[in-house]
């Protein structure tokens, strides 16, 4: 492989390669991108993590940037976002995001987890922290919410620290979301409210 095109690997801003940003970047067919992917890794340039996902070796990156790039398009969404906001304090055992499907995936002893989400309620409310996106707190609290609902996520109104949302962006937010969840909403309020 030209030492050109290695230069121009090593130029991509982003740790991760898929085989098709390989083609992209070398202008590759698929089957040359499949070939040359395999002896950047053989040669130590490339370190593969899955079977279509790789980094530049050296490159350093976040378990929730890996995530992203893990099952694309997602965001770190739910319980991890809302510890990483500091919402709930019980640390995940897993990393959760939101996506347009469902995908779980193991890596080094790490479960990666996608809940699939509508369409509507993904785009928005996202925003990118360091080298990863994640739900800003009131999307991931609502996301929260709407899981819950489906029976996927436990969380209780008296595990939320709900002083540390914008209750006027909350109910923003909360618009697209089916009638459920905004009652949900309510009612986390009034027991929070109730607590004090």
């Amino acid at each position: 492989m030209p030492n050109s095109n290695i230069a121009k690997l090593l130029r991509v801003e982003s740790p991760f390669l898929t085989l098709s940003s390989l083609q992209a970047i070398l202008d590759l067919t698929r089957e040359s991108a499949r070939t040359t992917a395999s002896r950047l890794v053989k040669k130590g340039i490339l370190l593969r993590i899955t079977r279509n996902l790789y980094v530049v070796a050296g490159r350093k990156y976040s378990l929730f940037s890996l995530a992203n790039a893990l099952y694309q398009p997602s965001v770190i969404s739910l319980e991890t976002a809302l510890n990483y906001w500091g919402l709930i304090v019980q640390v995940p055992q897993r990393i959760f995001s939101v996506s347009l499907g469902s995908y779980k995936s193991t890596i080094d002893n790490i479960e990666f987890v996608y809940r699939r989400i509508d369409p509507p309620l993904f785009h928005f409310g996202q925003k990118k922290v360091e080298d990863f996106f994640i739900a800003e707190p009131e999307k991931a609290f609502l996301d929260a919410l709407y899981m819950k609902n489906k029976g996927l996520v436990e969380l209780l109104p008296e595990d939320v620290d709900l002083g540390k949302l914008d209750t006027e962006l909350v109910d923003f937010y909360s618009r697209p979301y089916p009638d459920t969840v905004r009652k949900m909403v309510r009612l986390y309020r009034e027991q929070s409210y109730a607590a004090k």
